[in-house]
């Protein structure tokens, strides 16, 4: 059992996307936890821009993972990496530098 448990183990880390699954993973549990302390923490307009910021760069990786098989999927995924960084964009600009003044 061993063995075979130590095969499976170098053929998981050879795959091509491996480390973009476990990046996807954090940056997603990283999103939980922010929404949830933006939801009922007094976080403010900064962890509600972070949940954008994170978003976006979630959906870039599968962007990029879903790139080589020129699918509808890639495109989905890249148009709302767009929107999740323009909304971020949008959010810095607007709170950040129209609401100081």
């Amino acid at each position: 059992m061993n063995k075979r448990y130590q095969i499976y183990k170098q053929n998981m880390l050879k795959q091509e996307f491996f480390w973009l699954d476990i990046v996807n993973m954090i940056l997603g549990t990283a999103i939980i936890v922010i929404t949830a302390l933006a939801l009922f923490g007094s976080g403010g307009v900064f962890l509600h821009s972070m949940v954008f910021l994170l978003g976006g760069f979630m959906m870039l990786l599968n962007t990029i993972k879903n790139l080589k098989k020129r699918s509808l999927l890639a495109v989905t995924f890249a148009i709302f990496t767009v929107l999740l960084f323009g909304i971020y964009a949008y959010v810095f600009y607007y709170y950040y530098y129209l609401g100081t003044k």
